[in-house]
């Protein structure tokens, strides 16, 4: 069997459509997701992220992060301790949103909170505390590993 130039032509652009198809398949199937969602809105009301970090700079005693097992206790220094305490703990997987939790916090009498870690994937993980003292804002991050 010969094969003129005609029907080679019309093989080598249906070879060429196919593959662009598979390619146009392939990439509608990828996950494209955004690290933070509003990471725009973030970018703008930085300063105020960095007016956070240096309210908690100002401070003597830093709050402690311990893991236990399968669980975290978070201890704020005692100066908080009479003081309206709002805010929530963010445990952020910069791996899949998917895995984030967030937890309101909830300070027992002596400043403590226990943060429960059953069924979170093993990886590692950005404690944010994201909390306010009597109106003034404070942030502190934390890296953990949970195995």
């Amino acid at each position: 069997m010969k094969l003129n130039w005609g029907t080679g032509i019309v093989i080598a652009l249906s070879i060429m459509v196919i593959g662009m198809l598979t390619l146009v398949y392939i990439a509608t199937r990828q996950d494209y997701f955004l690290v933070e969602k509003d990471y725009y809105q973030k970018g703008i009301n930085y300063q105020s992220q960095i007016d956070r970090i240096n309210n908690l700079n100002k401070l003597r005693e830093k709050p402690e992060l311990i893991q236990e097992g399968q669980s975290l206790k978070l201890q704020l220094p005692a100066w908080f301790q009479n003081k309206t305490i709002e805010g929530e703990i963010l445990i952020y997987s910069p791996v899949d949103e998917k895995l984030d939790k967030t937890t309101a916090i909830k300070l027992n009498e002596s400043l403590q909170q226990t943060i429960s870690l059953q069924g979170t994937k093993p990886g590692r993980y950005t404690v944010k505390l994201d909390w306010q003292a009597d109106s003034t804002p404070y942030y502190w991050e934390h890296q953990i590993t949970v195995e």
